[in-house]
C-alpha cells in the first residue's frame, strides 16, 4: 500500500528533519516544486501513453506523488496533528511545522490534480455513455475533487507567514475551519475512487484503512472539542 509507506516516509522526515524544515522552509519549497514538476512532465507523458522508465526509487516517488498517495500522507499528518496529545515530545516537536508540511503538502498534491482533472476530460466521452463506471459516481468524485481544490488554495495561500501575518487573527482562525470540509472532501473522494473499482482484497483492504483512519480522526477532534466546551462549562458555572 503505497500510503503507508508514505506516511512513513512523511512522519520520519518531518520528525528527524523538524528543525531543518523550520529553518530552510523557503528551500525546501522550491525542492518540493522541483519534484511536483517532474510529476506533472511525469503525467503529461503518461497522459499521452509514453512508456516511461526510471530507477526502481524514483519510478515509485514519481507514482506515489502521481496518485496522490504522498501529498495525502503530508495532508494526513497534517490533520492528525490536530488531536495529538500536546504532552508527547513528538506533538510538540512536529506541531511546530505544522504549517510548513501543510504547505509542502499542497505543493506535492498538484500534479495528482493536474492529472486527475485532465484525465478526467480526455474521458468524458466514456463517463458520459456509462462504458466506464456510472455517471454519478464520476461527478461525484469530479466535484468532490473540485471543492476540495477551492478549499485547499486560500488555506495553501494563508499558510505562509508574510500572508498570515497581514490577516486579522480571528479571520485566519475561521478560515482555517474550512479544513475540516477539506478533510471531508478528501475522504469522499477517496471512497469514490475505490469504490469505483472492481471488489480485490487490496482494494477492500484500503477502503478499510482510510474508513479506519478518518473515522479515528473525527472520533478524537469531537472528544477534543466536548472536552474544551465541558471545561468551559465548569468554569462559567463557578
Amino acid at each position: 500500500m503505497n500510503i503507508i509507506i508514505s506516511l512513513f516516509i512523511a512522519v520520519g522526515l518531518s520528525y528527524l528533519f523538524s528543525n531543518q524544515i523550520k529553518k530552510y522552509n523557503k528551500y525546501i519549497y522550491i525542492w518540493v516544486a522541483t519534484l511536483s514538476m517532474m510529476a506533472i512532465i511525469h503525467a503529461i507523458l503518461i497522459l499521452n501513453s509514453y512508456s516511461i522508465h526510471y530507477v526502481s526509487v524514483l519510478k515509485w516517488l514519481m507514482k506515489a506523488i502521481d496518485s496522490g498517495a504522498m501529498g495525502g500522507a503530508f495532508f494526513i499528518l497534517v490533520m492528525y496533528m490536530g488531536v495529538f496529545d500536546m504532552r508527547m515530545i513528538y506533538a510538540r516537536k512536529l506541531r511546530t511545522i505544522r504549517a510548513e508540511l501543510s504547505i509542502i503538502a499542497c505543493i506535492i498534491t498538484i500534479p495528482h490534480n493536474i492529472h486527475y482533472l485532465f484525465a478526467f476530460i480526455l474521458n468524458m466521452k466514456n463517463i458520459v455513455s456509462g462504458r466506464d463506471i456510472s455517471l454519478w459516481l464520476n461527478l461525484m468524485m469530479f466535484a468532490s475533487g473540485i471543492f476540495a481544490i477551492g478549499i485547499m488554495i486560500p488555506l495553501f495561500i494563508t499558510s505562509f507567514t508574510l500572508i498570515r501575518k497581514k490577516m486579522n487573527g480571528k479571520a485566519w482562525k475561521n478560515l482555517q475551519e474550512f479544513a475540516y470540509i477539506f478533510y471531508a472532501m478528501i475522504f469522499v473522494q477517496i471512497i469514490m475512487v475505490y469504490l469505483s473499482k472492481p471488489s480485490s482484497l487490496a482494494r477492500n483492504l484500503n477502503l478499510i484503512f482510510y474508513i479506519l483512519l478518518f473515522s479515528t480522526y473525527t472520533v478524537l477532534k469531537l472528544k477534543i472539542i466536548l472536552e474544551k466546551r465541558r471545561n468551559r462549562a465548569l468554569v462559567q458555572s463557578r
